[in-house]
């Protein structure tokens, strides 16, 4: 299978107006529930977060909240330069664009404006970090202690957010699959007769990912290695639960072996899927992105041994 010919298809069909359509009402209202809950329970989960961070040393506090402060700053520089950038052009250019144009203008436009300031806190990172770190140096501990605990409770929930749009879209995605399935492979008859244990896979994927998560939750608070141990999180989360399900739709067994067997290249699908989770609003589509890259390297299999099986026959 191709992953860059799955990629491209996978990014153009973000912008169907079925799986928009999903997008909007299952994303949007979990990510505002979970909201509504962080908001309503504020002090309870901040002092949960400040127990656990209070087994951490200072210095290590210090280290990571000026690393969790520069991503935060990050993600505000994003969202505001978006909105002025909106706010500007939406009279002149956008309400002329239709639905789905301005869906493809809005990851264009945050995709952009997350690289630019990626690019110059990465360029400028010396000295800003430093700058930060001894701001954090002047402030009384208590003080960084309640910041730090701020983040770290958002970061859970945020955890949390992504782990329940996991789940929500097996319940959402076989409708859009089909759409997708019926105007890009009509050619290709769907004749399923093996079955995979895929709610095990997802039940197993669920609990392992949470174990992980609590196992691992120290190196959240080393910057650079809490990116790589977050990212190796989701592409586990992603890789065989969907893999599962998709080949439960439209794989034969022989098919199913074939996916499993080429383990770097699914584990890179998941974690293209993962890289979403980083991007700010960009991260509403994620999990829909990943079972969409898996189901069109699904129909390329199959297109591929439908191909073989003409040939041998001619």
């Amino acid at each position: 299978m191709k992953i860059s010919s799955c990629f491209v298809k996978s990014f153009r069909d973000l912008f169907n107006v079925d799986v928009l359509k999903v997008v909007l009402i299952s994303a949007l209202p979990l990510f505002l529930l979970i909201f509504g809950f962080l908001y309503a329970f504020w002090d309870q989960i901040i002092s949960v977060s400040s127990f656990l961070i209070s087994w951490v040393p200072f210095s290590v506090l210090k280290l990571n909240g000026a690393f969790f402060i520069l991503f935060f700053v990050w993600f505000i520089l994003v969202l505001v330069s978006f909105a002025v950038v909106t706010a500007i052009f939406s009279p002149i250019f956008l309400n002329k664009l239709k639905e789905r144009g301005y869906y493809l203008y809005s990851i264009i436009t945050i995709g952009f404006f997350s690289l630019l300031y990626a690019v110059l806190l990465i360029k400028n990172w010396d000295y800003v970090f430093e700058e930060v770190k001894r701001l954090l140096t002047i402030l009384p501990f208590d003080t960084v202690s309640k910041g730090v605990s701020a983040i770290v409770a958002v970061y859970i929930f945020y955890n949390f957010f992504i782990l329940s749009l996991f789940f929500v879209i097996f319940i959402f995605s076989k409708p859009f699959l089909e759409a997708i399935r019926e105007l890009e492979y009509p050619e290709l008859e769907i004749n399923v007769e093996d079955k995979f244990k895929y709610k095990r896979a997802i039940l197993k994927d669920i609990l392992i990912f949470i174990a992980l998560f609590a196992v691992l939750f120290p190196l959240f608070f080393i910057p650079v290695i809490n990116v790589g141990v977050q990212l190796f999180l989701w592409t586990k989360l992603y890789r065989d639960s969907f893999l599962y399900f998709v080949c439960n739709e439209y794989c034969s067994k022989d098919e199913f072996e074939k996916l499993s067997s080429q383990s770097f290249k699914t584990s890179f699908v998941a974690f293209l899927a993962a890289l979403f989770n980083l991007l700010p609003i960009i991260n509403f589509f994620a999990p829909f992105f990943a079972v969409i890259m898996f189901f069109h390297c699904v129909m390329e299999l199959k297109l591929a041994n439908k191909n073989i099986s003409v040939k041998e026959e001619n």
